[in-house]
């Protein structure tokens, strides 16, 4: 009796073990490059490696599933081509290190994922992004959409991850696009010494567009970030507009007669100094001109008796030059009271009239004051 007891409990224990023996999770790793050739050839809970080396290919003429449970990672050297499509189920994973072609053919449902590793390195003196106080001379951020818009992050609808000076490796969701933003650190806030647009950012060696204060691409396989080299900081300095007006009367100009081809807009680095000159048509030099410089690009139809009230006019040398010193932002040049010099002796005239008639009349008064004994601020 014993004995069959001992049978019967071994039966039971076999069997209690066949479907865990059954259903356990396996790694599968190919070992040479092939085509998937089955719809439903990952199973539940496996997980499928293509490592360094090896191209797994999805054909034309397959569609490929990755399961619930199932995940795909592709190492880095690794290569998947899907050139006919693949579908990643809710909770099912691509998870993709090394190389992805066909991206646009992949499609994730409900609650599945399908990731691209990106590699952002670490800022040193090799790149030159970090000074002589081991300082970063960027700081990095990235983030990504959630609807494939280019412009979500225009609409304030992504969510920025800072990247330390030593670098980072992060997963980001393929078909959607990467933001990443590489902002030069300004020495001497609020001047604006730097250009961000023209600190590029490259992936995988291209470079991604910058637009609105952001690089950013649409994701398509796993890569490396890297950035413009700093040499030295000449590259990046931002540049400026000094606008210089044409009025009535008169010609701004530049000491080396710089003008831009729209005859009014020249364009200065950041810490560059200016000299200009204002030159008063003959018909014109009679007028007691004032010359202001505002901080800003302006107008010159703007009201400048509120614009210009608190700012006192330009003085220039003795050579007729004005100047300024450091060009740390954008300025506009105003002219102000330059009138023809007919206007002036037609005024004059007027007022000599005037004076004339009012002369008169006083005249006119004290000889009729002096007439009764009286003259202007006597009591009668």
């Amino acid at each position: 009796m014993k004995k069959t007891l001992a049978v019967i409990l071994s039966v039971i224990m076999l069997l209690g073990c066949l479907p865990f023996a059954v259903s356990a999770a396996e790694t599968i790793t190919y070992s040479a490059s092939a085509n998937f050739t089955k719809s439903d050839e990952f199973v539940s809970g496996n997980t499928y490696i293509v490592p360094d080396g090896v191209t797994m290919t999805v054909p034309s003429t397959l569609t490929l599933y990755v399961p619930t449970g199932a995940i795909l990672k592709v190492e880095e050297g690794g290569k998947l081509n899907v050139l006919g499509s693949m579908i990643v189920m809710d909770n099912g994973a691509l998870e993709v290190k090394g190389f992805l072609y066909g991206a646009s053919n992949i499609t994730v449902n409900g609650q599945g994922t399908a990731m691209a590793e990106l590699r952002f390195p670490a800022l040193d003196t090799t790149s030159g992004l970090v000074d002589a106080n081991g300082k970063a001379r960027i700081n990095v951020s990235y983030g990504s959409s959630s609807e494939g818009n280019i412009y979500e992050d225009l609409q304030g609808n992504v969510s920025w991850n800072n990247v330390s000076t030593a670098g980072a490796t992060v997963m980001a969701p393929i078909n959607q696009y990467i933001y990443i933003k590489a902002e030069i650190v300004e020495p001497e806030p609020p001047y604006d010494k730097f250009d961000d647009a023209l600190m590029n950012v490259y992936f995988n060696g291209v470079g991604v567009p910058f637009t609105q204060g952001s690089h950013h691409t649409l994701l398509t396989t796993s890569g490396d970030i890297s950035y413009s080299k700093w040499v030295n900081d000449n590259y990046f300095l931002n540049t400026f507009n000094i606008y210089l007006p044409t009025g009535e009367g008169y010609t701004v100009y530049g000491r080396e007669g710089e003008q831009s081809a729209d005859g009014e807009t020249v364009k200065l680095k950041y810490g560059q100094s200016f000299s200009f000159k204002v030159e008063i048509d003959p018909e014109y030099d009679m007028s007691a001109y004032e010359v202001y410089v505002y901080n800003g690009y302006g107008w010159t139809d703007l009201d400048t008796s509120t614009l210009l009230k608190d700012i006192a006019p330009a003085k220039a040398d003795d050579y007729g030059y004005y100047h300024i010193d450091e060009i740390k932002g954008e300025h506009t040049i105003y002219v102000v009271g330059v009138v023809k010099n007919e206007t002036l002796l037609m005024v004059g005239d007027i007022l000599d009239l005037v004076r004339n008639i009012f002369e008169m009349i006083m005249g006119f008064f004290n000889e009729l004051m002096a007439f009764f004994g009286l003259s202007f601020g006597q009591d009668a």
